[in-house]
């Protein structure tokens, strides 16, 4: 079997989830005030997609599937943990930095 996650691809992974927090941060800690509603929400999907990409990655040795039984719940697995983090990304962090995120798209 190929070895999925070597010690550079664990960085690799590590540093995505470092570069999502760091942009998450310059984003919305210093040009919150700058930007507009409409650009903060959008421009949220990226440290979102980075720490998605980084998550997952570190997840996939210790949920992999071993065997042809095993992919549908190890797609299951991943689907509720996405949406999970999806849910937390909309609902609490999204509010958090953008007050009036509910009002700003006619919520």
């Amino acid at each position: 079997m190929v070895k999925v996650l070597t010690k550079t691809t664990r960085v690799i992974f590590w540093i995505l989830i470092i570069l999502a927090i760091v942009i998450g941060i310059a984003i919305y800690g210093g040009m919150v005030e700058d930007a507009s509603l409409k650009f903060l929400v959008l421009i949220s999907g990226l440290p979102f997609l980075f720490f998605i990409a980084g998550a997952f990655g570190l997840l996939w040795p210790k949920i992999k599937p071993t065997g042809e039984s095993n992919y549908i719940i190890h797609a299951l697995i991943l689907g509720v943990l996405f949406f999970i983090l999806f849910l937390l990304h909309t609902w609490l962090i999204l509010p958090l930095v953008c007050p009036e995120f509910g009002r700003g798209l006619a919520m």
